[in-house]
């Protein structure tokens, strides 16, 4: 009984709704914003480097019709492998995207994205640093270079709309990126400068 209320009062919020939410996405048009968490793995050759994060992203687009465009923040922090486990690499990237909306006109709206961008990558730390700080460095500052790229990639999901202006988001991504060559002295890696990335995302979307 403790678990049906919460269920019974969702599926009437969304009966109550469903009549507006279906008029509105027959016809949106216009400005929108999403935001997300999620789970992604490393692979490539930063695979031998990383091990897996929580990203986090925030987007605004436009849609004119059937396809959506926009642009996003995407921020993580990935784990470092045995027996470097505690350090981190942070990543950050900037995208455009293009989102297809297939089935317009329902309460489950799926999607197929497309997106690309730039990619930075930076040692939380100065764990990676080629030329370790001397003992004078405050604690705090990370010396440690960034390397930059490109990445490209697809997302493949769907929004569940419970109001006109309100729906939760879930997909699955994969994308592939590239950098600067670079080289891991402590560990015996050199020459990374590909990698792909393997996850899943969810979170809202709003519509005003």
């Amino acid at each position: 009984m403790r678990f049906r209320l919460p269920l019974i009062g969702a599926a009437l919020i969304l009966a109550i709704n469903a009549p507006d939410v279906l008029a509105q996405q027959e016809h949106r048009r216009g400005f929108g914003f999403s935001g997300s968490l999620g789970w992604s793995t490393i692979g490539g050759d930063f695979g031998e480097l990383l091990t897996s994060g929580i990203p986090a992203e925030g987007s605004i687009w436009y849609q004119p019709s059937w396809w959506r465009f926009g642009i996003s923040i995407h921020a993580a922090s990935y784990s470092a492998v045995e027996p470097f486990q505690d350090q981190t690499i942070s990543q950050m990237e900037f995208q455009l995207f293009g989102t297809f909306l297939f089935l317009r006109g329902n309460l489950v709206q799926p999607y197929a994205q497309v997106r690309a961008g730039a990619t930075r990558w930076r040692p939380e730390g100065p764990l990676f640093d080629p030329n370790p700080p001397p003992p004078d460095v405050p604690p705090g500052e990370n010396p440690a270079p960034g390397e930059n790229g490109f990445q490209g990639g697809l997302a493949l999901g769907a929004e569940f709309w419970v109001t006109k202006n309100f729906g939760l988001d879930v997909a699955g991504l994969f994308s592939a990126f590239s950098t600067e060559e670079f080289d891991v002295p402590i560990l015996g890696i050199t020459g990374l400068s590909s990698g792909t990335e393997l996850g899943f995302r969810a979170g809202v979307v709003w519509f005003p």
